[in-house]
């Protein structure tokens, strides 16, 4: 991208029409409707704004206004779940993502998490200096959402039970069971625990490990009635599961039929 340009008054005017009815991502479509030119001469005037310094490409057919007060092509999208959902959505903001939104970690959080119902050939993209990581999700996962509003935009983001199902579905997003511990006994402290609303949701994601490594977590780290073990044990499957993916299994914890590392056997024998 060039440095910032001057553009004549047609080109700004037609610029400001854009920008005024079409905040966050910007495509060829969205300028054709809006100018009412042909996709051709839309595609023209993207490509003109871009090298100009008024527009930033983030992937192809798709751009983003620069900042007013830029000076330069160093840029920082200031909205990241907008550029998320237009560029990857059908889909939702989730993993750490979601975590920090619902205040269950306090660090700071520099890569945007998204699952996406498309395939995307790189899960680690760059756009405007903010890096996203992207999982592909089967649609029926798609539940247990939220609704952001950006600008006037709908962004959807998994609520608090959903985010702690997701991670307990995959630890690997945030590093393992370890931070995914942290993580659920913020959500446990908090006005949104729900252990009826974690069942239902477990149940939708027709993975029966989620409900072996809720079950091993609660007995190790949360004060729970032997009723809601109870529930839970009656929905596990007779496998072996690994309880984390980012440790050595060594050891074997038949009641939730978990392979896990020495550690996590340790703190279970401890709590037994």
């Amino acid at each position: 991208m060039n440095e910032i340009a001057g553009i004549g008054k047609s080109y700004r005017r037609k610029l400001s029409r854009v920008l005024e009815r079409n905040f966050g991502v910007i495509t060829a479509r969205l300028v054709s409707e809006t100018l009412d030119v042909s996709t051709q001469e839309s595609g023209r005037l993207l490509s003109r704004w871009c090298k100009n310094g008024w527009l930033l490409r983030i992937k192809r057919g798709a751009y983003i206004p620069i900042p007013i007060d830029s000076t330069s092509n160093k840029i920082i999208l200031e909205e990241p779940f907008l550029i998320a959902e237009m560029v990857y959505g059908p889909g939702y903001v989730a993993g750490f993502s979601a975590a920090k939104h619902w205040d269950f970690s306090e660090q700071i959080i520099e890569t945007i998490t998204y699952f996406t119902c498309k395939k995307v050939k790189d899960r680690n993209p760059s756009h405007g200096g903010i890096k996203f990581k992207l999982k592909t999700i089967n649609r029926r996962k798609v539940f247990g959402l939220k609704t952001l509003w950006i600008a006037n935009k709908k962004i959807k983001i998994s609520d608090p039970s959903k985010t702690m199902v997701d991670l307990l579905d995959d630890p690997k997003l945030v590093g393992g069971m370890s931070i995914v511990g942290d993580f659920f006994s913020e959500y446990f402290d908090s006005k949104y625990y729900d252990i009826e609303l974690l069942i239902k949701y477990a149940k939708g994601m027709n993975n029966k490990t989620i409900f072996k490594r809720l079950g091993l977590l609660f007995e190790i780290k949360f004060n729970v009635s032997d009723e809601i073990l109870s529930i839970i044990l009656d929905n596990i499957s007779t496998g072996l599961s690994k309880f984390d993916l980012t440790t050595p299994s060594d050891c074997i914890i038949t009641k939730w039929q978990l392979k896990a590392s020495k550690f996590w056997k340790k703190e279970y024998d401890r709590k037994k």
